[in-house]
């Protein structure tokens, strides 16, 4: 028995012995939450360097899906206008030999209509050439038109179409949204650094320009839609109208039937003012349609909070001060990304600053060139009224 106690004695103090090994003194404590908190603060700058890196990609990203969309709708727009441009010389050429064939008629055989009977050909020349003119010119803008579709159907099959962009920059903004509210919880875990609340302000300003820059381009795009649509079908229909002048015109002249004439010339004086109204209509529609897109994209995207480049440039200049071989992390290569940036966002912002200026002067140009077409066309149908 006694044998039995002294070994029940030798385990209780053997275990005693090994328990008190395992049990940390208090300067083992501290350095054991020392070796803890580095390893959480080294989890935390690792976690948030990898959120940087996401959020700077997602940015190049819609960076990217800005420059390939306003590329893809406007190099269609490009070769249009110049095709525009010689469909417009095509029937305003024989437009205008038309008008001068028939105003010199009408004007030879004013004063002696007995002779301008006898020869009613002559007079049914003018109109005849207007008429060809007039169905000349509708039927390359239809075809136009036809053009325009099978290349919006491309589009859409591409993913190029207004819906399917809209769709894919709102969801670039949602997981920059929660990319950045990862960031700022991340941050927090590290005390709130001085350095990274100023990257994070410069990664902020870098997003809101490139939603605004989408913005721009997504209604630019919208409005170069409206204007192209109804430049089609306004001159369709002017051409329509003009045509059935024309044939009313020959027809007077055949039946020798002065209100008939007259009332070619009423179509001439619709299509003339509606030709050289034309801007007012194809503009302004396009306004309303940018107005329209605008709005949407406020209420889908919200409010932005940088909405200058003077914003992100000073933001940028901050950081690179705090950025120091001396600070807790080095953030000097990610500095000199968000320069590149800047400067790049600077560059396509100039860019598209001189589209705007040319798309201005266009505009200022169509109004003069619409008056000169539908100028003839005006006294043509005063004319024969």
């Amino acid at each position: 028995m006694s044998w039995q106690k002294a070994s029940r004695v030798l385990l209780v103090v053997i275990s005693f012995s090994l328990v008190s090994s395992l049990i940390p003194t208090a300067a083992q404590a501290d350095d054991m939450k020392e070796v803890l908190v580095a390893s959480d603060v080294a989890s935390s700058t690792g976690s948030l360097d990898s959120i940087n890196r996401q959020i700077v990609k997602k940015e190049i990203e819609l960076l990217k899906l800005n420059a390939e969309f306003r590329t893809h709708y406007t190099k269609p727009a490009k070769w249009k206008n110049r095709r525009l441009k010689v469909y417009d010389a095509i029937g305003g050429g024989i437009a205008n030999a038309g008008d001068i064939t028939l105003m010199s008629q009408f004007y030879r055989y004013w004063k002696d209509p007995g002779a301008g009977l006898a020869h009613k050909g002559r007079l049914e020349a003018g109109p005849i050439v207007v008429a060809v003119a007039y169905l000349t010119l509708g039927s390359l803008y239809a075809g136009e038109g036809v053009f325009d579709l099978v290349n919006d159907y491309r589009a859409k099959r591409q993913g190029f179409d207004a819906r399917s962009i809209f769709k894919k920059a709102l969801a670039y903004k949602n997981e920059l949204n929660s990319l950045f509210e990862s960031r700022a919880n991340a941050v927090q875990s590290l005390g709130g650094q001085g350095e990274l609340v100023a990257e994070g302000k410069v990664l902020t300003d870098i997003r809101d320009l490139l939603l605004i820059e989408f913005s721009r381009i997504y209604v630019d795009s919208r409005q170069q839609r409206a204007a192209r649509d109804l430049t089609t079908l306004g001159t369709i229909g002017v051409c329509a109208t003009g045509a059935a002048g024309a044939f009313q015109v020959v027809r007077g002249v055949q039946n020798v039937n002065l209100k008939q004439v007259g009332g070619g010339g009423i179509s001439f004086l619709v299509s003339g003012s509606t030709l050289t109204a034309a801007p007012i209509l194809i503009h302004g529609g396009a306004a309303a349609a940018g107005k329209l897109s605008a709005d949407k994209l406020k209420k889908e995207l919200g409010k932005m909070q940088c909405t200058a480049l003077d914003v992100l440039e000073n933001d940028v200049r901050q950081l690179n001060q705090m950025s120091s071989p001396g600070t807790s992390r080095s953030i000097a290569s990610n500095a000199e990304q968000y320069d590149v940036l800047c400067k790049l966002l600077r560059k396509r912002r100039e860019y598209l600053d001189q589209a705007d200026r040319k798309k201005k002067r266009e505009i200022i140009e169509s109004f003069l060139s619409y008056a000169a077409k539908g100028g003839p066309q005006i006294a043509f149908g005063t004319m024969l009224t």
